[in-house]
């Protein structure tokens, strides 16, 4: 049965000081609640690392993901607002969820508004790879490839409004990377969601602005073959986990066998071009050489077929209609 797509949220933003011809000053953000659950699983810091972490990084996607249908609804104009219990959460409980949906948003906001096709946490490069970064914790959370260079992004978010404090902050860490494999970051963002008014829709504030933090970190251990294969990796996890099978999505009257898993009790299912898997296994055993050029050419082929995936090629599908709709019991 085909699958009909759920109505998308629009969240209104504002985008200050970037360079001209990036982001429009403001405008209105939209997305589905595939989308969003795509940006909680590639956002979260929890490493692909099997041998480290057994089956924990898969259950902590699953539990971010799992925040959408618990905490978060769409009203009958688009917005995107916290439920009940969202609201009844102490100081605690809501500032992690504030800080899970910050990163979230900041990966659809890259995604959307500067066609950054892989955004991961720093500190899930790092954990893979064994990168330091000395003594200072303060430092972006997000990095990841736009066609025109690397994009460094610091998240947050709050449950109130954001205010001036939290602005200058922003500001400092996100301009704390100064170079990637030796480049300089094309841009370099601070993005706050917030919910300025309680019980009423999300907003975003992005800012752009040119000064560099005090103590600057360079990532030039990275490259972007090691990049491609960590960001993939707890998706490669998620699908072993759940027990991946060859499917065929017909779409637009291609089929492209995909390679799926479904994780029914969560309403979610999750799928790669089978192409993509297999370059990415062969990565693990060694041919890590050329793996982003390899990818972006599986990449460039499966989107040139207009097959409905994601920029990175995954396919998220949720089932979480009845869920979101605003009146709980």
């Amino acid at each position: 049965m085909l699958r009909v797509p759920p109505p998308d949220f629009g969240v209104p933003y504002s985008a200050l000081a970037f360079p001209p011809g990036t982001v429009p000053r403001s405008g209105v953000l939209t997305f589905s609640v595939d989308d969003l659950a795509h940006a909680l699983i590639v956002t979260g810091r929890a490493p692909g690392d099997r041998l480290s972490h057994g089956a924990a990084s898969v259950w902590e996607w699953l539990h971010r993901a799992s925040l959408i249908p618990a905490y978060l609804r769409r009203t009958y104009r688009a917005e995107l607002v916290r439920s009940d219990l969202a609201l009844s959460l102490d100081r605690s409980e809501s500032a992690a969820l504030s800080y899970t949906l910050g990163q979230a948003i900041t990966g659809i906001f890259c995604q959307k508004l500067l066609s950054v096709t892989h955004l991961m946490h720093i500190d899930r490069y790092a954990s893979e790879y064994r990168v330091g970064f000395g003594n200072t914790r303060k430092r972006s959370d997000l990095f990841g490839l736009a066609p025109a260079g690397w994009v460094v992004a610091e998240a947050k978010g709050r449950a109130g409004a954001m205010d001036l404090k939290l602005r200058r902050r922003l500001e400092a860490q996100k301009r704390s990377v100064v170079s990637i494999d030796g480049e300089k970051p094309w841009v370099a963002l601070g993005c706050v969601a917030s919910f300025p008014v309680r019980g009423e829709g999300m907003r975003i504030d992005a800012v752009d602005p040119e000064e560099e933090e005090i103590e600057p970190i360079s990532l030039d251990a990275v490259t972007r073959d090691r990049f491609a294969l960590a960001y993939y990796l707890p998706v490669l996890r998620a699908l072993d986990f759940g027990g991946a099978v060859d499917a065929d999505l017909s779409v637009n009257d291609f089929n492209e066998t995909f390679v799926a898993t479904d994780f029914a009790n969560f309403g979610l299912r999750l799928a790669l071009p089978r192409a993509l898997v297999a370059r990415l296994r062969g990565a693990l055993d060694g041919e890590l050489a050329g793996l982003h050029d390899s990818v972006h050419a599986i990449l460039d082929d499966v989107h040139s077929r207009e097959l409905q995936v994601l920029p990175d090629g995954a396919r998220v599908e949720t089932d979480w209609s009845s869920a979101l709709a605003v009146g709980e019991f």
